[in-house]
C-alpha cells in the first residue's frame, strides 16, 4: 500500500501522487491536467500554474465507481498555500467536475502568485467563474449568444445593478447569460486583459460589485451609464459571427426583424403614425418617394446581416435585398409580389430546418 513516485509538471506547478496500485494513472491524470491548463492559457492570454502555490492531484486506490472531485486549499507553517484535488476513484471521476476543479485551482493559484494572501483575497462571483469556463468553449458560444440575446429582447433579464450581482439570479440561473457576461471580460481589449485585471484586484482586496464590473467594462461606476452600456453589447452580440458559416435558429430570428421597412416621413402628415411596414403591406405604398428610399437603405442592412453566415442565409438576404432593391426601382407591384413571394418562400425552408434545432452549416449543409 506504499505510494509512487509523484510526478511533476515540467515548470512544477503541478504534480500528481498516486498509491502503487494505481501508479498507471500518474502519466494520464498529469496530461489532462496539462492539457486543460492550455486550454485555459491560450483563452485567457494568461500564464497559468506557479510554484508558489502549486496544484496537487491526489489519485485515490478506490475502485468502486466514485464519482467525486474533492477540493481544497491547503496552508502549511513554512511552505505556504497548496491548491488540492483528490480523485477517489481515478477510473469513475466525473471529468467535467475535474476539469472544472482544474480550473478554479489554476486561477486561485495565480491569485497567490500576483500577490494574494490568505487575509487580501476576496472571492470573485462563482457564475462569473463558470461562466468565463463555458465561454471558452467554442462549440457551445453560438446557443449561448441565442438564448441570452432571446431572453434579453424579451425583456427577462434585470439591471446591471442586479445582473453584475454577486448572488445574480439571471446569471446563476441561467448558464448562457453567465457565459456571456464573462465573454465581455475576457475578449481582447488594445493594452488591456481586463480578466486579468479582474482576478488582480480580487487578489489585492478589491470586494467584487456590479461597480466594478462598469469600471472595467465601461470606464464607469454610473449604473445608469452602465445600463445603457450593457444594452449595447447586447445588440452588438446579435452581430457576431462565432463560427464563419454557421446560421442557427437564434440567428434566423434576430434576420427576421430587418424585414420591415421605417420609411422617416411616409404618411406622417396624413397623421398615420405608424413607423414601421410588414414588407407585404409596402406593396400598395410601391409608387411613394419615401417608402422606395427606405427600401433601398434596408437592402443593405439586409445582406449586413447575413454576413459570415451560412449560404442559405446569404441566398435568402439576397433575395429580400433583391425585392427592395427593385421596389427602390420603382418596379410594378405584381413584379415586386412574385420577388417576396419567393424571398419568403426561401425563408420558411430555412426556419423549418433550423427551428427542429439543426445548425446550418457553410454552403447549405445540416
Amino acid at each position: 500500500k506504499g505510494q509512487a513516485a509523484p510526478f511533476y509538471a515540467s515548470d512544477g506547478a503541478i504534480v500528481v501522487y498516486a498509491p502503487l496500485s494505481k501508479a498507471v494513472y500518474r502519466a494520464p491524470v498529469l496530461s489532462f491536467a496539462n492539457q486543460r491548463r492550455d486550454e485555459l492559457q491560450r483563452a485567457l492570454r494568461m500564464k497559468l500554474g506557479t510554484a508558489a502555490c502549486p496544484l496537487e492531484i491526489m489519485i485515490g486506490g478506490r475502485s468502486d465507481g466514485d464519482t467525486r472531485v474533492l477540493t481544497a486549499r491547503l496552508r502549511e507553517p513554512g511552505v505556504g498555500l497548496r491548491e488540492r484535488i483528490e480523485l477517489p476513484d481515478p477510473e469513475a471521476a466525473d471529468l467535467d467536475q475535474f476539469r472544472r476543479a482544474i480550473s478554479f485551482a489554476l486561477l486561485r493559484a495565480w491569485m497567490v502568485a500576483a500577490g494574494g494572501t490568505e487575509e487580501s483575497m476576496r472571492d470573485l462571483p462563482v457564475w462569473l467563474i463558470d461562466g468565463a469556463l463555458r465561454h471558452i468553449d467554442r462549440e457551445r458560444r453560438q446557443a449561448d449568444i441565442d438564448r441570452a440575446l432571446l431572453l434579453w429582447s424579451r425583456a427577462c433579464l434585470p439591471t446591471a445593478l442586479e445582473l453584475f450581482a454577486a448572488d445574480s439570479v439571471a446569471a446563476t440561473r441561467e448558464p448562457a447569460v453567465a457565459a456571456v457576461l464573462a465573454g465581455w471580460f475576457i475578449e481582447k481589449r488594445a493594452g488591456l486583459n481586463v480578466f486579468e485585471e479582474l482576478l488582480r484586484s480580487a487578489a489585492t482586496g478589491t470586494v467584487w460589485s456590479p461597480a466594478v464590473a462598469a469600471r472595467l467594462l465601461a470606464d464607469t461606476e454610473d449604473m445608469t451609464d452602465f445600463d445603457r452600456h450593457v444594452d449595447a453589447r447586447f445588440l452588438a452580440e446579435g452581430r457576431v459571427v462565432v463560427t464563419p458559416g454557421l446560421t442557427s435558429a437564434g440567428i434566423v430570428r434576430r434576420f427576421r426583424s430587418n424585414l420591415l421597412l421605417a420609411p422617416a416621413y411616409f404618411g406622417k402628415l396624413a397623421g398615420n403614425k405608424r413607423t414601421w411596414y410588414p414588407l407585404a403591406e409596402t406593396l400598395d405604398f410601391a409608387g411613394d418617394a419615401d417608402m422606395r428610399r427606405s427600401a433601398a437603405e434596408q437592402s443593405l442592412k439586409v445582406k449586413m446581416a447575413a454576413v459570415g453566415r451560412d449560404g442559405m442565409l446569404i441566398a435568402v438576404a439576397d433575395a429580400y435585398a433583391l425585392f427592395m432593391e427593385r421596389l427602390a426601382a420603382g418596379d410594378k407591384p405584381d413584379r415586386l409580389a412574385q420577388l417576396l413571394a419567393e424571398a419568403e418562400l426561401m425563408r420558411g425552408e430555412l426556419e423549418r430546418v433550423t427551428a427542429k434545432g439543426a445548425v446550418v452549416q457553410r454552403g447549405g449543409g445540416v
